[in-house]
């Protein structure tokens, strides 16, 4: 009998003893985007998850809407493990192969979208690890933000959905010194102008641009929709952060410790593409709402556009980002 019931206490114990064992973890977790935002929601609940699954071995603070420096600070911060984790866009200074996280139309649609990162085969996420890997960091899930558009500042008399159709000699606004968004400019048929994103509300004010490109439904409603007419879902590019971390302090981490946070990492990430898609279309109506148009292509229409940007500016990619990505990149999307 009392063979049974110190058995029976240490059964009942071993949670607690097993993980009383395990590494003892502090960490810093960076975001970028402001309190309540989908991202800041996500990375609380990872954390709360993380926290009482380990039972506390795994202690984090969180850091959000850029407190630790912009992102790209941050993510330099985390490969030299001054910063533990983040959920963050990751930066393609150290490796152009990284470009191919905001390729124009690396996907068209969600369905892309989930299988490009969380299918069977995650070509993209998987393309992206291993470049993340040469630099010291460890991708551990990617976190959906929504599809990018095009935001217009007057109403246009022609097609915007016809890559054929003449642009009457609209100025479309892309990032600064990125070739691919340049050409994505071009092949829509507008003039492009390059516009540093703290500077669009007035170049729209000013007709400096007439549209602009490189945010999601979101970013306009935010940030523009005081110089907005009309809002036309393009699904440019898909917008997303990736939850990752130091590598060396994952490899720190205790096997089980490692299971925990991959698994919690997956299973909010997976949640991100519903929540995200669902915020895009919030978004949409907002617009809508207050008597911004928006244009949303049928599936035949973002086809046609977006097989007209794969076939010209990829192929100007196969140098920046290297042919053999983007051969698998044409392989998964069916460009010849």
């Amino acid at each position: 009998m009392l063979l049974f019931l110190a058995g029976l206490i240490l059964t009942m114990c071993f949670p607690v003893f097993g993980f009383a064992a395990e590494p003892q973890i502090k960490w810093k977790w960076a975001h970028y985007q402001p309190v309540g935002s989908l991202d800041d929601r996500l990375t609380n609940e990872m954390k709360k998850e993380i926290e009482q699954r380990t039972n506390g071995t795994i202690q984090i603070t969180i850091y959000p809407a850029n407190q630790l420096g912009d992102w790209m600070e941050v993510s330099e911060q985390i490969m030299r493990g001054a910063v533990d984790i983040g959920t963050l866009p990751v930066s393609p200074s150290y490796d152009p192969k990284l470009q191919v996280r905001v390729l124009p139309y690396s996907v068209m649609n969600w369905q892309e979208a989930r299988n490009a990162y969380l299918g069977k085969n995650p070509y993209i996420f998987n393309i992206m690890a291993s470049a993340m890997d040469d630099i010291g960091l460890k991708a551990l899930a990617v976190v959906a933000a929504g599809f990018g558009g095009a935001g217009f500042a007057s109403v246009p008399t022609f097609d915007t959905l016809d890559p054929k159709s003449s642009k009457q000699g609209y100025k479309m606004r892309f990032p600064p010194g990125n070739q691919a968004w340049q050409s994505l400019v071009l092949a829509l048929g507008y003039i492009p102008t390059p516009v540093p994103w703290g500077e669009l509300y007035i170049a729209q004010q000013t007709k400096l641009v007439d549209c602009q490109i490189g945010g999601q439904p979101f970013n306009t409603w935010s940030s523009f929709r005081d110089v907005t007419k009309v809002w036309v879902q393009y699904n440019t590019h898909f917008q997303n952060d990736f939850v990752y971390m130091n590598k060396k302090a994952w490899e720190k981490l205790s096997p089980i410790q490692r299971q925990i946070v991959q698994e919690v990492a997956s299973k909010y990430a997976a949640k991100s593409f519903s929540l995200a898609m669902e915020e895009d279309q919030k978004y949409r109506d907002m617009m809508a709402s207050k008597g911004i148009k928006v244009i949303t292509p049928t599936d035949k229409q973002l086809k046609v556009i977006a097989n007209k940007v794969r076939t010209s500016v990829w192929p100007a990619m196969d140098k920046v980002i290297g042919k053999d990505i983007m051969d698998i990149m044409r392989k998964n999307s069916g460009v010849n």
